[in-house]
């Protein structure tokens, strides 16, 4: 059989080459997006894989004061701070500040400047507030958290209803820094405080909610046990 047109003639055997290089052309275009659809995959699986090998326990230095700087300008929602002296963040009020300004809700906790926690503290943890154990040394401690605690309280001018403080009576093993818990891009940072051992020597965790699920539980539900059991004193 032959098809004519008006100038040309195609036979069988044409027409099927035409067939078989039109579902050539289908099948290849079908490949091409199966193709595209597994890299897609892959990519996703690699980013995965990236934000789970740049968590976890970091044996390094306590965070640089820049970095605590960066960390807080980068919360979006919320901001949850909790250390037992809370030296570095005192320095960062301005950054805190901006994201107030911003509706960030904060929450900041930190150890009750008490004569008997300070003494705990003193027999206990290796720092620059709590490393004396003489009455002077104490008393200098103390002075230290009163004047940390009053300038942090003072951040309540600018929050209004976005800002709560609280203050723990119990020792703290644990500083925390939470940006935007409840979110999938939720990130922790746990800083240890082991017996007689300098803050800056020990483990760092840096966790996601995500790739560090069982930990992110175990260490937020630490958090919230110390703010449950905290006084307010925003009144």
């Amino acid at each position: 059989m032959q098809i004519q047109l008006p100038g040309i003639t195609y036979s069988d055997s044409q027409l099927i080459s035409a067939m078989l290089a039109l579902l050539a052309i289908d099948a290849f275009v079908d490949r091409v997006d199966a193709s595209r659809s597994i890299e897609r995959k892959l990519d996703r699986i690699h980013q995965r894989l990236s934000v789970s090998n740049s968590s976890g326990i970091k044996f390094a230095q306590r965070i640089e004061q820049e970095k605590i700087q960066d960390l807080i300008g980068s919360a979006k929602r919320t901001l949850w701070i909790a250390g037992p002296s809370n030296d570095g963040i005192v320095q960062c009020q301005d950054e805190i500040r901006a994201r107030l300004q911003r509706g960030v809700q904060v929450r900041m906790l930190m150890a009750d400047p008490t004569d008997q926690l300070i003494e705990w503290y003193g027999r206990h943890v290796v720092g620059p507030t709590f490393s004396l154990l003489d009455e002077q040394g104490r008393a200098r401690a103390k002075a230290r958290l009163e004047d940390n605690r009053d300038r942090l309280v003072g951040l309540r001018e600018v929050a209004g209803g976005n800002y709560s403080m609280r203050v723990l009576e119990r020792m703290m093993w644990f500083g925390f820094i939470i940006i935007d818990a409840g979110e999938r891009d939720a990130r922790m940072d746990v800083q240890v405080y082991m017996y007689k051992t300098s803050a800056d020597t020990a483990p760092l965790l840096r966790l996601n909610s995500e790739s560090d699920a069982k930990w992110w539980r175990i260490f937020m539900e630490q958090y919230e046990l110390y703010w449950a059991e905290a006084r307010d004193v925003l009144g």
